[in-house]
């Protein structure tokens, strides 16, 4: 009897023990993601150093140091880790939101779409809702996805029939089947204010089509030009642009693939990364004709 009654007390005094510290934890991380969005960094960073060390691998930390980051590519990796591993916790919407943005800035409008898709399906209090819908919505009109884009938005008229964004002037709210009336009463209502859209190391803002710099990737160069369109094809069905650039070499035509418009070599290189990662295709930087 007294040795079930000291398990007993241990129990209680376990749970006591491990309890109070993740209360305190949780606590922790909201302050700490609080300095971060004051821009307080030198003390967010003290405080992230010494959560870090007690409680490693915590997904409130991971998700506050990708907001610390500086290289976009490192805070990717720690979303993606978040979206991964951590999916049912209270970051994973946020690190979604992160990496959508991350996506479209990289011209990766299909991926972009993805992401967000997610927060918007599944994090419907997320506070960046507004966003998610503008940017997906965007993100299909720069990859040429109408009528998925339509498709989505008939979606979201439906989850979310009370609230108003501020749709792309490309679209025509007359083209969902049967909702006319309740788009229109939707999205003519004042606009809620969003905040901007973060870039992660280029102006989002800007239209795809505007040059951004001197850099381009070389995907390929083929004898025949079908086997350069099918290439071409697979990168855009991705979300990105290409060239197909006409060259005579040792008496022959040579059709070459060019990729993007980058404003340096290293993001150039960023996006060849992700060719690789995403089709298997090697590329190489190269100067913009």
């Amino acid at each position: 009897m007294g040795k079930k009654h000291l398990k007993f007390v241990y129990l209680i005094l376990t749970i006591c023990i491990v309890g109070n510290p993740i209360s305190s934890l949780g606590q922790d991380v909201d302050g700490l993601l609080s300095l971060i969005q004051k821009g307080e960094q030198d003390s967010a960073t003290v405080i992230l150093t010494d959560l870090s060390y007690e409680y490693p691998g915590h997904p409130g930390l991971r998700y506050a140091r990708a907001l610390m980051q500086d290289d976009a590519l490192v805070a990717a990796g720690l979303y993606k880790d978040i979206v991964r591993n951590h999916r049912d916790s209270q970051f994973a919407g946020g690190a979604l939101m992160h990496l959508g943005e991350y996506y479209y800035a990289q011209g990766l409008y299909v991926q972009s779409r993805q992401h967000l898709s997610r927060v918007i399906r599944f994090h419907p209090n997320h506070p960046d809702l507004v966003n998610a819908v503008n940017l997906s919505l965007r993100a299909g009109i720069a990859a040429r996805l109408m009528d998925s884009v339509y498709i989505d938005l008939a979606d979201i008229v439906d989850r979310y029939p009370d609230m108003a964004f501020d749709l792309p002037e490309e679209l025509d709210i007359t083209r969902i089947p049967g909702r006319k009336a309740r788009a229109t009463e939707s999205f003519d209502a004042d606009p809620i204010p969003s905040a901007p859209i973060r870039t992660l190391g280029q102006d989002i803002g800007e239209p795809a089509t505007t040059p951004r710099g001197q850099y381009v990737l070389q995907a390929g160069a083929f004898g025949n030009y079908d086997n350069a369109r099918r290439l071409a094809d697979q990168i855009e069905s991705i979300g990105y642009s290409t060239v197909i650039k006409e060259r005579r070499s040792n008496g022959k035509t040579l059709y070459l693939i060019r990729v993007g418009d980058y404003p340096s070599k290293t993001a150039a290189l960023s996006v060849a990364d992700m060719l690789d990662a995403a089709l298997g295709i090697e590329s190489f930087p190269a100067l913009a004709d």
